[in-house]
């Protein structure tokens, strides 16, 4: 919030203020210099004739002029504003939506389940034993393997999935599976399970390996995204209890 706000304060800094008094400066200075045109006898007769007809003119061409510029401005600012929303809504790292961006889709999402019936899921992916993985190497090696899972599981989502990383600093990524019913999202989860396991993560020259536990979900009609949330850890933590992990648990 604090990102956002330093950059709508910058954003009104630079570009409102400068069009805005600009456009009132150079306003100014054409009206004083027409004024002292009146003093010079060349232009004096001239003046007398000619602006005391357009002085009207004059006005009203202000007026839209002014009317334009705040207009331009406004459009500049809305732009800038959605741009500033949409990079406030991604994960850094990962280049992934984040929680902030996912808690917004919920929230849609509960209102799009009162009136569709079209099946949808969430899946969590989280990496087995990523604290000892830290300790093991560094945590600028945690980030770049985060940053390849995040786009490995990126490329592997189909049109209807978002995926998110589901906390700044963690290792967990969520995704809303759209026209998914549980069990195909099971086989799914399964899947991407797999292929991270099968997958050889280079990293500066090093290989790495990864396995991830999944937990599995339906997001039910006339629920709240809290309460499919709430249930999708519950299933991510009956998969984690497992001895060797690396598996998928669902929970309805």
């Amino acid at each position: 919030m604090k990102y956002l706000k330093d950059s709508f304060n910058k954003f009104k800094k630079d570009a409102l203020s400068k069009a805005f008094y600009d456009f009132i400066k150079y306003l100014v200075i054409s009206v004083i210099f027409v004024f002292a045109l009146q003093y010079v006898p060349i232009f004096k007769e001239w003046l007398n004739v000619k602006f005391s007809i357009s002085l009207w003119l004059i006005i009203l061409a202000s007026l839209i002029l002014v009317i334009f510029s705040l207009v331009l401005s406004m459009n500049i600012f809305s732009k800038k504003l959605k741009e500033i929303q949409s990079q406030n809504r991604i994960d850094e790292l990962t280049g992934l939506k984040n929680y902030k961006a996912l808690e917004i889709d919920l929230a849609t999402l509960e209102n799009e389940r009162n009136q569709k019936d079209e099946p949808i899921s969430l899946i969590l992916i989280d990496v087995d034993d990523f604290k000892k993985f830290n300790e093991e190497n560094s945590f600028e090696i945690a980030d770049k393997i985060l940053s390849k899972l995040g786009n490995l599981l990126n490329k592997d989502s189909r049109i209807t999935d978002e995926t998110y990383r589901y906390f700044m600093r963690g290792d967990e990524f969520l995704i809303i599976a759209k026209q998914t019913s549980i069990s195909n999202a099971q086989l799914a989860s399964d899947r991407k399970r797999k292929l991270i396991q099968d997958s050889t993560f280079i990293v500066d020259g090093d290989n790495f390996r990864l396995t991830v536990c999944c937990g599995v979900t339906e997001f039910n009609k006339n629920e709240k995204g809290s309460d499919a949330l709430e249930r999708l850890s519950q299933a991510m933590q009956n998969a984690k209890k497992k001895p060797k992990k690396n598996n998928t648990e669902i929970l309805i």
